[in-house]
């Protein structure tokens, strides 16, 4: 009997688990692929939900979002580029690169399907404990770019050593490699701020990342719309190039434990509030807002933070602060 003599290695990927469209109608998916899934959140820092959310719902949202990012980039709301570009010299263009953009917290845009998920509400609630916590509502927004980020882990403080925030990410459109998918360090998220190379910078030392690559490298997985990705917020990744004219909109949901205290807040104008009360009931969660006058309120004007730290150790951002007046900087 011939014996195969192949040595090509398996194509690495994060595991995906689909639903049906009962259980994704329902809210409701069987208990193996909810156990599947958070076996594979524990091992990989990552797991795929498809057919998560109806692509009707996606699409309208798509479109609705589309056009916000033309008023972005023609100077109508606060506009923020992702720093984490490799070459410094392109950063903050507005001719490519990632926007983090601000989705429309308007009653009509506010999808349950979207915002309070309850298929990842489930998972989460599973992993970080009941009521998890809400503290940042936005998007990734890629152009077109030919630039990709340095890797990183989205985190610049000490932390705990097990999940306390997962990003639930939602691609408006498929993604793949040719259009900007993330590029994913699957089995990093047990890392610690050793692994970066300086104290209070996100991006990761060289020397780990090669010795990382010797025992699993990175991948670039094709996701669906309509699926959910829900993400250690501790795993390495980094933003890959568009060289297409397709501009892809991923959703970022960052949900916290109850118990870890971030105080980062999403303001909206007080009209809004039965609506966020409704999610939250709908998805069994809490969203931290900070309620304004609807007067003069334009969620596109919402300054970006990145503060995922917890209100319970301030002197870790002191220290940060510290060092680097020490170092100049």
């Amino acid at each position: 009997m011939a014996v195969s003599t192949s040595t090509t290695a398996p194509v690495d990927a994060p595991k995906v688990v689909t639903l049906t469209d009962e259980e994704r109608d329902s809210g409701v998916m069987g208990d193996k692929k909810l156990y599947d899934a958070i076996e594979a959140f524990f091992t990989d820092g990552l797991v795929v939900i498809e057919n998560a959310i109806d692509v009707a719902i996606i699409d309208r949202l798509n479109k609705r979002m589309l056009e916000d990012t033309e008023k972005l980039l023609s100077g109508q709301g606060e506009v923020h580029f992702n720093h984490l570009n490799q070459n410094a010299a392109t950063r903050g263009s507005a001719a490519g690169g990632n926007l983090s953009q601000v989705p429309p917290l308007e009653k009509e845009w506010l999808f349950p399907e979207v915002y309070a998920n309850k298929h990842g509400a489930r998972i989460v609630s599973n992993i970080l404990g009941p009521r998890p916590e809400v503290h940042f509502i936005r998007s990734n927004t890629l152009l077109t770019t030919d630039e990709r980020q340095q890797i990183h882990a989205d985190l610049r403080f000490e932390h705990p050593e097990h999940p306390f925030a997962i990003a639930l990410n939602t691609c408006l459109i498929d993604v793949g490699p040719e259009n900007g998918t993330t590029e994913l360090w699957l089995g990093t998220q047990n890392t610690n701020l050793d692994d970066h190379r300086e104290l209070g910078e996100p991006m990761i030392a060289e020397e780990k990342l090669e010795a990382r690559r010797k025992v699993r490298g990175p991948c670039y997985p094709r996701i669906k719309k309509g699926s959910i990705v829900l993400r250690d917020l501790r795993l390495w990744h980094a933003g890959m190039p568009n060289p297409t004219q397709d501009v892809r909109i991923m959703l970022a949901i960052v949900y916290y434990a109850a118990w870890y205290k971030n105080g980062v807040t999403t303001p909206m104008p007080e009209s809004l509030r039965p609506a966020i009360e409704a999610l939250e009931d709908y998805g069994k969660i809490k969203i931290a807002t900070e309620w304004v006058p609807d007067k003069g309120y334009n969620y596109l004007n919402i300054k970006f933070s990145n503060n995922f730290s917890s209100t319970l150790t301030p002197w870790v951002w002191e220290k940060i602060q510290h060092v680097k007046t020490v170092k100049g900087y």
